[in-house]
């Protein structure tokens, strides 16, 4: 049972899969940005704040224009130089630190965040050029199942090179990042942009049209926000709320166990709660994927004992599981061909403004409220998004 369920399916999967494990593992800036920024380039915790506030936008434009790009280009040349411009600029991190010009360190990590933000609409729409319809949601499966392996062990290495030497630390994530871009020119087959407009392809509507007519779409993509913004109280509000619980000291130790309890449910069951639930209409598994984050962040919400916030840990995580594998298959089967990185870039793009958010709002929710109540509107959001799931199920099967 187990990882058979990911046999057969094209090689380019494999080798995204290959590629996604070394990146999430190689994310060492990123993983540790806001220790580098305060801890040892001398930044306060407010200008910290606000340079991470001016990254995720840039990341955010560069997922906009990566959409663009890589539908009128070869998705894999898009790639390839965007893997090695972050790799460029990781490098001169590196090469900068001890100088006299290291000021300019969190220029070069800002000036790297549109490429960094950039891979992923393209890496989702190559997933999808990759395979049919029946192999997508194995091939996305996989994919997140890559996500968390390298997820599992990058901030272990993270945290030894950050405490032993930050040149290594940017240059082993430029050193991995050149890696993985040397394996996807090597191995990965290139699909021609004009492919991508083939004549099998007639869709006479641009994109902006397109987009506006398909509310169905624009729906999803709200819903998509709104997901990101709720799973963001699990590093913002979580944390915070262990701390005061159980002390500064045995908060974060309490906290480090229950995202180990997230990672080792998602590598251990997301074969499993795959295949059991492959035969389901993606938005149906989505609804699903609502009632474990309900009933989870209702446990949350209700009990402070740690004991119940690790089973609760454990229920949301399957519905992060069902999420992760059933909406980008949903949203690449409403994307044309020629415009595939341009839905997905909205996505993330939608994704990354929910992220952005969710720390301002729950912030501003416990200044006066206590965690209960936050976590009670987190669980009401998502019966809201469920709900709207299955209206969207019900429009689509009429």
């Amino acid at each position: 049972m187990g990882l058979s369920l990911y046999a057969g399916l094209d090689k380019s999967i494999y080798i995204l899969f290959i590629v996604r494990i070394i990146n999430r593992f190689g994310d060492f800036v990123q993983i540790l940005l806001v220790l580098i920024l305060t801890g040892k380039l001398g930044m306060n915790a407010h200008e910290a704040g606000i340079f991470i506030s001016i990254t995720l936008i840039a990341t955010m434009g560069g997922q906009l224009i990566s959409g663009v790009v890589a539908d009128k280009m070869a998705r894999k040349y898009v790639l390839v130089f965007c893997q090695l411009m972050v790799s460029f600029w990781y490098l001169m991190c590196a090469l900068f630190i001890g100088k006299e010009n290291a000021s300019l360190i969190p220029f070069f990590i800002l000036v790297g965040s549109p490429f960094r933000g950039a891979t992923g609409p393209i890496t989702n729409a190559m997933v999808a050029d990759f395979t049919n319809e029946s192999e997508r949601g194995r091939s996305f499966s996989l994919l997140y199942l890559g996500t968390n392996i390298g997820v599992a062990l990058g901030p272990m290495a993270a945290a030894f090179l950050y405490g032993y030497s930050l040149v290594l630390l940017f240059a082993g994530s430029s050193i991995l990042l050149l890696i993985s871009t040397i394996l996807l020119i090597v191995k990965l087959p290139l699909i021609p942009s004009h492919v991508f407009r083939s004549s099998d392809d007639k869709i006479p509507e641009g994109f902006i049209h397109l987009l506006i007519k398909n509310k169905l779409l624009i729906i999803f993509l709200l819903f998509s926000s709104l997901y990101s913004f709720i799973y963001m109280q699990n590093s913002f509000a979580l944390p915070i709320q262990f701390t005061k619980l159980f002390n500064s000291t045995l908060g974060a130790k309490r906290f480090g166990i229950l995202m180990s309890i997230n990672a080792i449910t998602v590598l251990a069951t997301t074969p499993l709660i795959t295949r059991i639930t492959s035969s389901n209409r993606h938005l149906i598994n989505m609804v699903i994927a609502m009632v474990f984050f309900v009933l989870g962040y209702g446990l949350y919400a209700v009990y402070q004992n740690y004991t119940i916030f690790l089973i609760a840990t454990f229920v949301w995580t399957i519905g992060e599981i069902l999420m992760a594998t059933n909406s980008n298959v949903f949203l690449n089967a409403f994307a044309p061909l020629r415009y595939r990185t341009r839905f997905n870039a909205l996505s993330h793009t939608a994704g990354s403004l929910g992220r952005a958010l969710g720390p301002t709002i729950g912030g501003f929710i416990l200044v006066s409220h206590s965690f209960s109540l936050l976590w009670g509107i987190m669980a009401s959001i998502c019966i809201i998004i469920g709900f709207g799931y299955l209206l969207m199920d019900r429009y689509l099967e009429r």
